[in-house]
């Protein structure tokens, strides 16, 4: 979750990879500019930033507000982009749209700039109480109702969110979000079949964008049903050649499968359709990583995390996994404790940032899984067992990234059983693994049952 989400739009800015909407028609009214082209320009970015396309919609943010120097809402979109640049710069221009006069503005418009200004005075607290007290003033408004849904959504409280996208679907059937959403709600929980309905929704409205096909192209993944992951990533990449998240994850489902050689080849296409130069070394250190820890070249992968800067870079978070689990092979244990130290001094920026939810989640889950993995090679099984357990309980089935690590997480612990003379548990376990992904259990059992290379007790 970035930092300043709660002072952009994060009812019409959709955070997160797989979330996208269809927009719906904007009357003149919804915003005030008084420059028809600056409107038609701020429009195109909210097409372009409901459908995922970062870097199309903020040219067309910034646009608008160039067009039009006194657009509120178009500064306040600009927000989150300038603050990447300049932090100077960006907090002036946030200066600027606290500063409006709001009573010019839209009951809407009025609501973001409230909503924000909550969050940059520390007073998040409030805002669920901000947008019930607009929404009872205009109960569907569905930028709004979004706004509730993903706040919940992104907390985790699925008991929440599923009703509200359910209405948003209702009352605004062009937000397609809601089938999204719902998806990976449904995903989330292990109701797959839902998920993948919901998801075939979602792509037969909105065929024409990208993310329908990635969404769907990580549910596959998860499920082992590789063919069919591969085709919709391709097909995101098809319809939106600079889709950077469906390159990374084809990345994913081959080396994961051991197709290296194909990894390879994604990270070439993704490079000459003109990723950014960081993305694109992450994951060709993903992909070396990986041959090296098929190979178990434990040596080898220290060696390449130490030149590349792998332990305190930013990455493909496998790497980094691979990497602690080769140190914790070679007994390196300062070398592991490293590792685990940075993630949770990268959890403790998260929360120092104000993230919530989802994010938090998945770093608590990354520390306890590696501290696990450390534990069991040391031969503390017991408490190792206990670290994995609440990695588990963290994990759901969420995403690409989510999915893998609790797949994986759960193998471990399967081995781990195994190594303590619990079979029938391991067993029982094993179970539950093949009933999602058949494919990736059917290769573990091949292999002994073995992840990290546990003794039998």
């Amino acid at each position: 979750m970035k930092p300043w989400i709660w002072l952009v739009l994060a009812a019409v800015v959709v955070i997160g990879a797989g979330v996208t909407l269809v927009a719906v028609p904007s009357e003149p009214e919804e915003w005030t500019t008084s420059s028809p082209e600056a409107l038609a320009a701020f429009e195109a970015g909210m097409d372009a930033q409901m459908k995922l396309y970062w870097s199309d919609a903020q040219n067309h943010f910034a646009r608008a507000a160039e067009l039009d120097p006194e657009f509120v809402m178009a500064k306040l979109m600009c927000v989150d982009e300038g603050m990447k640049k300049d932090k100077a710069e960006g907090e002036a221009l946030f200066e600027q749209v606290l500063a409006a006069d709001t009573s010019l503005l839209t009951l809407r418009e009025q609501f973001f700039i409230e909503r924000a200004r909550a969050a940059h005075e520390e007073r998040r607290e409030e805002i669920p109480e901000i947008v019930d007290e607009y929404l009872a003033k205009i109960p569907n408004d569905p930028y709004v109702l979004n706004a509730k849904a993903q706040r919940a959504f992104y907390l985790g409280d699925f008991e929440q969110a599923e009703p509200l996208y359910r209405r948003l679907v209702d009352i605004a059937p062009n937000w397609v979000i809601g089938y999204n959403q719902l998806g990976y709600i449904n995903m989330s929980q292990g109701r797959f079949a839902e998920a993948e309905e919901r998801f075939k929704s979602y792509r037969f409205i909105a065929h024409d964008q990208a993310n329908p096909h990635d969404s769907l192209g990580e549910l596959f993944l998860t499920l082992g049903r590789s063919d069919e992951a591969e085709e919709s990533f391709e097909k995101a990449i098809a319809t939106k050649p600079d889709f950077w998240d469906s390159y990374e994850h084809l990345v994913l489902l081959k080396s994961f499968n051991g197709d290296l050689e194909g990894s390879r080849e994604i990270i070439d296409r993704a490079r000459q359709a003109g990723m950014p130069e960081e993305w694109v070394v992450a994951l060709e250190r993903h992909e070396r990583i990986m041959g090296l820890r098929n190979t178990e070249s434990w040596g080898e992968i220290l060696e390449l995390a130490e030149s590349s800067g792998c332990i305190e870079g930013k990455g493909v978070i496998f790497a980094k996994v691979m990497v602690h689990l080769a140190a914790c092979e070679l007994g390196e244990w300062e070398t592991a404790l490293k590792i685990e130290q940075g993630a949770e001094e990268q959890l403790a920026s998260y929360e120092e940032k104000g993230a919530m939810g989802r994010d938090v989640e998945m770093q608590r889950a990354i520390i306890e899984h590696l501290q696990g993995v450390r534990l069991a090679l040391q031969g503390d099984l017991g408490d190792a067992e206990a670290l994995l357990w609440a990695a588990d309980e963290r994990l759901k089935y969420f995403d690409a990234d989510a999915a893998i690590l609790k797949l994986r997480n759960r193998m471990n612990l399967a081995e781990l059983m195994l190594a303590n003379g619990q079979d029938g548990e391991a067993h029982a376990l094993v179970s539950k693994i093949r009933s999602v992904n058949p494919v990736w259990v059917a290769e573990f059992q091949d292999s002994g049952f073995k992840l990290v290379g546990l003794d039998r007790g």
